[in-house]
Parts: C-alpha cells; sequence; structure tokens
C-alpha cells in the first residue's frame, strides 16, 4: 500500500503513555499513520495542516477538555465527517449526550484493550 493510500489519524490525549500506546497499536498493527497531539490547541493546529480519516479524544484534558475539543473539531468544514472514538475514565452517564452528532462512533472506558482500539478504528473506517 502506498502512503498516499494509508489512513491517518488523529490521537488528542494529555498522558504520553496512552499517546504511545495508541500510536505504537495503531501504526504496528493496523498499519495506519499515527499524529498524536497533547491537547484540543494542539489538535486544531495539526487539523489546518492535513486531513484525517479518524480521530482518537481523552475527554478529559486540562484546558482544553475533550468536549471542548470535540465542539471546536465539528465546527470545522473538513472535520464534520470525521468518526471520533472517546477515550474516557468517566462513567458515561456523565458524558455529554448526543455525542453521535458530533461524529462520535464508539466510546472506550480507559483503561482500554489497544486490541480492541484497533479493531474499533477498522470498522468505523470500512463503514465510512
Amino acid at each position: 500500500m502506498s502512503e498516499a493510500n494509508i489512513p491517518s489519524l488523529l490521537v488528542i490525549d494529555d498522558d504520553k503513555d496512552v499517546r504511545k500506546i495508541v500510536d505504537l497499536t495503531l501504526t504496528r498493527l493496523g498499519g495506519f499513520h499515527v499524529v498524536a497531539v497533547e491537547g484540543g490547541e494542539e489538535a486544531l493546529e495539526v487539523i489546518q495542516k492535513r486531513r484525517f480519516e479518524a480521530v482518537i479524544l481523552d475527554m478529559c484534558m486540562p484546558a482544553m477538555d475533550g468536549e471542548m475539543t470535540l465542539r471546536a473539531l465539528h465546527r470545522l468544514p473538513n472535520m464534520k465527517e470525521v468518526p471520533v472514538i472517546l477515550l474516557t475514565a468517566q462513567a458515561s452517564s456523565r458524558l455529554p449526550k448526543n455525542l453521535e452528532s458530533w461524529g462520535v462512533k464508539c466510546i472506550l472506558e480507559k483503561p482500554f484493550n489497544p486490541l480492541e482500539l484497533n479493531r474499533h478504528i477498522k470498522e468505523i473506517l470500512t463503514k465510512e
């Protein structure tokens, strides 16, 4: 597969270890190109420079949290149709309502199984 055909994924998580695990899993097992950033502000900068086929977003981050980041991403014309997977340590009852309308396709609770994340990404991208 040429580099142009490799799906690019954006990982947004303030935890360096989580970014590393997600990057290694999705790069080595999934064959994806992964760009991992520390927070929402950095994600908004990166998105101006390239297109992503999916976003993996942590909900609990300092400064610009996951909900703020999700809303900001959804306001960008090039991101409205991009599927999002949420990573969260929160109980699902504490998450915002209507997540599907913001492009959320899947919610994985931390600690998560990296192999399960890889499977979900492949399923979501196959459907899109």
